[in-house]
């Protein structure tokens, strides 16, 4: 029946019902009134694309022609502390978080690394460690507080975002990774993430597989960046229900030109297409983002470290340049955000009293293959002829005895304990000791150097020593394997000198923790050349 059908139906009502009285005709009138608009809403609601979709709205400034950022440290945390104002909306967010609370929090969440990763690489005899960046450590501080406040709004964080909800100031990052990525692939893409959502001042969120629990600490006190369950945040190109294509954000940034090309906003869109690597070419263009910031949602699935990309998007290199003035933007990232939880940080503390403490040197060595065992079988006698050159070549080794004589002494068998010709104190203060911590998934190298290296003297009679805590021969994936993993890459940090396998996110991650300038082995068999010094 239409409307207007309705309206006659109601004036014959009138005609024959005037005797009952006026308010059995108020009633009918507002019976029919009701079926009307009852009607209309069920045709506007079969008219939704799906269920949680956002009602069109005007933009406030549909159209940026610039990406307006901080220009310095200063104004960025002047701009985080507004945005957390307009969040909290009123709220007194300090009695939100009491310092009862926040006792209890640190109680539940402890993180002694905080407290001591820089005095641990302090102790490297003969590498100077970078200084804080105070910088950076105050734009932490401020945006913490920001990420406490919506997240301690949000409730459950997927039911905030499937059903649309907003909080005025609150925007989000979400930093996902290829299924099978490696812990050097999540921390590297994690860190690339929170360096865009402290300069957008977003809120950054990790799927759970992602942020590994029990691998590295909560790094924002007061509230959590996991998020759960996995396949809503990591699909991202998939659940296109819930996160506009690429395709179709670039379409609306291409139509900008057009009045009304951007008065409905993007709520959640993903950075990649075709690719999991780093996002795509045109999310590094000042143009691009400026329409970011009309995104509610922008997720990130990646598996490598894109911040210096940022540093090419002309609205943000003044900012960064400033809060990095010194570079090493790595070490201060990874040692801040992707900090070990305790069980890791024990069991490095662990290695180090025992192995490290008394080396006058430490060299570390990261061995991969990356196709596994077949590549073994195919490269290692080179690769491991050319770690030997390099580290003779590079003075990291003292020239081994052409005589070759025996050493006298008692060799541990397990690989778990230092191989060296003695630790009695008396000589150890006599001689230079060098310690070689070996990262990889076979033995041969180890076996290689204890040979010829410890098992027999060298010319100086300086003893060499070598550590190697595992060797699985197969990688192996899951949060008890990203715990020794983590223990592996933050003890290869803790040398002195890296020799690294090229174009591996786990030697990255012990060069960015270490702050260390790296050899990258030639594998190339009889080089003129078997390491290369990172530049």
């Amino acid at each position: 029946m239409t409307a207007t059908g309705m309206y006659q139906v109601v004036l014959n009502s009138k005609v024959k019902m005037q005797h009952r009285g006026p308010r059995l005709h108020n009633l009918i009138i507002a019976m029919a009134l009701s079926f009307c608009v009852l009607a209309f809403r069920l045709f506007a609601i079969s008219r939704q694309d799906h269920q949680h979709e956002v009602r069109p709205v005007f933009l406030d400034n549909p159209l940026p022609l610039k990406n307006e950022v901080p220009r310095n440290t200063s104004d960025l945390i002047a701009k985080l502390a507004a945005v957390t104002r307009i969040a909290a909306n009123g709220s007194n967010m300090t009695k939100v978080f009491s310092s009862e609370k926040q006792l209890l929090w640190n109680k539940e969440h402890p993180c002694s690394s905080r407290r001591e990763i820089h005095s641990l690489y302090s102790t490297r005899k003969s590498t100077h460690d970078i200084q804080i960046n105070s910088n950076w450590v105050s734009i932490l501080q401020e945006y913490a507080k920001l990420h406490r406040t919506c997240v301690l709004q949000m409730g459950n964080v997927t039911d905030f975002f499937l059903k649309r909800k907003h909080i005025e100031g609150c925007k989000f990052v979400v930093a996902g990774v290829s299924r099978g990525s490696g812990i050097g692939n999540k921390a590297l893409s994690i860190v690339s993430a929170t360096v865009y959502a402290v300069l957008t001042q977003r809120i950054l969120l990790v799927p759970q597989a992602a942020a590994a629990p029990g691998v590295f600490c909560e790094p924002f006190e007061g509230s959590s960046w996991t998020v759960d369950p996995d396949h809503i945040w990591t699909k991202s190109k998939k659940r296109t229900d819930l996160w506009d294509t690429l395709a179709y954000f670039h379409k609306r940034v291409d139509a900008r030109a057009l009045s009304e090309a951007m008065v409905k906003p993007v709520y959640a869109v993903s950075t990649t297409e075709n690719w999991d690597a780093q996002p795509e070419p045109r999310f590094f263009c000042d143009t691009e983002q400026a329409q970011y910031t009309q995104v509610q949602w922008i997720n990130f699935r990646n598996n490598f470290y894109f911040v210096p990309k940022l540093f090419a998007v002309p609205s943000f290199r003044p900012l960064l340049e400033d809060i990095f003035p010194h570079r090493k933007v790595l070490t201060q990232l990874l040692r801040t955000v992707m900090l070990p939880c305790d069980p890791v940080w024990e069991r490095v503390k662990q290695v180090h009293d025992s192995h490290f403490r008394h080396s006058d040197r430490l060299v570390g060595i990261q061995e991969r293959y990356f196709q596994g065992k077949s590549e073994f079988d195919l490269l290692h006698t080179t690769m491991e002829e050319n770690v030997v050159s390099c580290l003779l070549a590079e003075g990291l080794l003292p020239t081994p005895n052409s005589e070759s004589q025996p050493r006298t002494t008692t060799v541990p068998q397990e690989m778990d304990e230092p191989i060296v010709p003695s630790n009695s104190p008396e000589v150890l203060n006599s001689l230079n000791v060098t310690t070689i911590f070996i990262t990889s998934l076979y033995q041969s190298l180890a076996d290689r150097l204890s040979r010829d290296y410890v098992l027999t003297t060298t010319e100086s009679d300086d003893p060499v020593g070598v550590v190697q805590l595992t060797h699985e021969e197969t990688q192996n994936f899951g949060v008890e394997v990203d715990k020794h993993a983590l223990v592996e890459i933050l003890c290869l940090s803790l040398t002195d000198n890296l020799v690294l396998t090229p174009q591996s996110t786990f030697g990255a991650l012990a060069q960015g923790y270490g702050g260390l300038v790296p050899w990258f082995i030639d594998l190339r068999p009889e080089t003129q050349t078997p390491c290369v010094p990172a530049t």
